[in-house]
């Protein structure tokens, strides 16, 4: 069995319809991704790996979510001057309430 990933469109899709089957706002890129976020949040926060290694196992993550979205859309760069938001400041939020 390989060590990569099997990512494929069709996963991407197949999660993807889950997480709107739970909230239409979720077809929105943006709230579709504070979903997906909050669930690795989630997944780590509560897995039994040591507190002190959980901050580190995020960060990697994030590094890791930076390499496919270069991947995907080629580099980031800094734009020449400051761009008007896509989304209102403080959008990003969001309220996670244990059930």
């Amino acid at each position: 069995m390989s060590d990569e990933l099997q990512l494929s469109k069709s996963l991407i899709d197949d999660v993807m319809k889950v997480v709107v089957a739970a909230d239409e706002r979720a077809k929105d890129p943006f709230i579709g991704s504070q979903y997906l976020s909050a669930i690795v949040g989630f997944v780590i926060g509560t897995s039994e790996a040591p507190a002190k290694d959980k901050k580190e196992i995020v960060d990697e993550l994030a590094a890791f979510m930076q390499h496919v979205l270069e991947d995907v859309s080629g580099p980031v760069e800094a734009p020449a001057a400051p761009a008007a938001p896509i989304a209102p400041p403080g959008s990003a939020f969001g309220i996670w309430k244990p059930s």
